[in-house]
């Protein structure tokens, strides 16, 4: 035990004067100099030009001339035909013009009536048209609309033959009943 108590102590000083030793180095130097780290500059950078960034106008035409595809140019010409539809279908003399075809005494007169309305509201529609694919569009329906009252396959027939009076007993004995045509179509 003795031994090992001498080993300690004499190991004791050779500690302390390290520890001593290095004190004595660090005090020696700058204490402001190690306080502040120091930044080397750094290396220059070659700076790019700056990518330009476009005017709202120019990415609103940008998105507008897009297209998503023909169903979905499809869904939108459609909504903006039944926006104007909508806006016209209602006005006065468009109303009475509709009703005026309905009071029509033939099949014929009905039809130009129809076709003299259908002329009128489309044309209405088609000024207001903002652009050229809506135009389009609704010739495109005005045409669908007129071909609906062409009756290519009917012809004009002669005159029926004088009925004979026993034609015309029959006719007085039994009432027909009044059929009446249906109405036209609106647009959709």
């Amino acid at each position: 035990m003795i031994a090992k108590f001498l080993l300690v102590a004499a190991s004791m000083p050779m500690m302390a004067a390290s520890v001593f030793a290095q004190a004595a180095v660090s005090s020696s130097t700058n204490p402001q100099e190690s306080a502040t780290p120091q930044i080397s500059p750094a290396p220059a950078q070659t700076e790019a030009p700056a990518p330009r960034i476009p005017a709202l106008d120019e990415l609103d035409q940008a998105f507008k001339q897009s297209s998503l595809g023909k169903a979905a140019d499809e869904a939108r010409l459609h909504a903006q035909w039944r926006e104007l539809s909508n806006r016209f279908i209602n006005d006065h003399d468009l109303v009475e013009a509709r009703a005026n075809a309905g009071r029509a005494k033939t099949d014929l007169e009905k039809r130009h009536r129809l076709r003299a309305y259908y002329t009128m509201f489309y044309d209405r529609m088609r000024a207001q048209a903002g652009s050229p694919e809506l135009k389009n569009y609704i010739d495109t329906h005005k045409t669908q609309y007129l071909a609906l009252l062409a009756q290519n396959r009917v012809r004009p027939s002669p005159a029926p033959p004088a009925a004979t009076a026993a034609g015309k007993k029959e006719a007085n004995a039994s009432p027909k009943p009044k059929l009446r045509a249906p109405e036209p179509p609106l647009p959709q």
